[in-house]
């Protein structure tokens, strides 16, 4: 029954993301296809108090669902993660346009031959993609690497923005099931499912699309070849997870001293979760601590003995997609200063002075 229960809820999410395509964007002219999501445009963006309940009760799910897998299941699942990973790639980006930027990139390169780091998407106003696209009037943010891997989207499809789209989602499948499997190596079965069936990273990873799937993956990959004392190929695979996205260059002193992670593997876990998880406030958007940061740190949360942190990084995981409440209750992102100082310095600050207390305990322990 808990297959079938996250079959449903897959599914359910599936369709009611078609309700947040932007009014300005036509996915098809079928007829079927219109009407179908005509009708759940009309749900989230006329009738929102409606909408911001199934939201809300798709959210309660999900982690009671979580909450459940994490106490009962033993053995991963793996037929069931595929079959959900891939329903839910399928649904719309419905709660960031991040990854409409993403793609524009590579159409700046090849159809108007200009740098994405120099030039703005809304130099371009003549272009269909601006009357969907957000922050136009900001230059790529994201490392050279990602920029260049979003070329080969482009080119299989075609040009095409749909095909273009459907490609990059089904390919964050992959990096979702890989970093899957480099948790069992690093960890096991409950590590796992702790990351596995998180409903944030779900969300923010396979729904939303967000590249940080990408650069912490590579992260994982770089650890876990660490552990395997293959050090030039694990700073290859970090330097890669730099070029998605440069934040990860925090783990080079991990790279730089790898018997402190041989020694003191908890604590060293430990630190890197709360650097992860204070680092955003460092960006220049920082005043906007997005949910997609949190996916960050739940992986590294599944390698740890400590309860306390999971449920901490679970916890955070759940109260920071109040985030989008308003979003979907409203359509706009707008609130007041005092909130906005609330939910975004807050919530980190406790969460890394828990983990960075838990793991100076942890070291002292073990040193003891």
């Amino acid at each position: 029954m808990l297959y079938i229960y996250w079959l449903i809820f897959s599914v359910a999410v599936w369709i009611y993301s078609y309700g947040f395509v932007d009014l300005n964007l036509t996915l098809s002219s079928h007829p079927l296809v219109f009407h179908f999501i005509s009708y759940l445009q009309h749900l989230v963006y006329f009738d929102r108090s409606l909408s911001l309940q199934i939201f809300i009760g798709l959210i309660l799910v999900a982690f009671g669902l979580y909450l459940y897998t994490l106490k009962t299941v033993t053995s991963f699942p793996w037929r069931l993660v595929v079959t959900v990973s891939i329903i839910l790639a399928l649904a719309y980006p419905m709660l960031s346009s991040d990854v409409f930027k993403y793609l524009f990139s590579a159409k700046e390169i090849l159809v108007y031959h200009a740098n994405p780091y120099l030039v703005t998407p809304n130099a371009f106003p003549d272009d269909t993609w601006i009357r969907f696209m957000r922050w136009v009037h900001t230059t790529t943010p994201y490392g050279p690497l990602f920029t260049g891997l979003t070329i080969p989207y482009y080119l299989l499809g075609m040009g095409k923005f749909v095909p273009i789209l459907y490609l990059f989602k089904i390919d964050q499948v992959a990096w979702y099931l890989l970093a899957i499997w480099l948790i069992g190596k690093l960890k096991g079965v409950k590590a796992q499912i702790f990351f596995a069936f998180n409903p944030l990273i779900l969300i923010e990873w396979l729904v939303n699309a967000h590249n940080d799937a990408l650069m912490i993956t590579l992260l994982l990959l770089s650890l876990y070849l660490l552990t395997l004392k293959r050090k030039i190929w694990s700073y290859v695979a970090l330097l890669a997870s730099v070029g998605i996205k440069y934040i990860t260059i925090i783990f080079v002193p991990v790279l730089l001293f790898p018997k402190l992670l041989k020694n003191h593997f908890q604590s060293t876990i430990c630190w890197l979760i709360a650097l992860l998880t204070l680092a955003p406030l460092l960006y220049h958007y920082s005043w906007q601590y997005q949910p997609w940061y949190v996916t960050w740190i739940i992986p590294f949360a599944g390698l740890v003995d400590s309860k306390l942190i999971k449920w901490t990084v679970a916890t955070y995981s759940f109260s920071v997609i109040s985030r989008y409440l308003y979003f979907v209750g409203t359509g706009s992102w707008l609130g007041t200063p005092l909130e906005h100082l609330l939910m975004t310095f807050l919530p980190p600050v406790i969460v890394a002075i828990m983990i960075l207390c838990n793991g100076f305990l942890s070291s002292k322990k073990s040193s003891g």
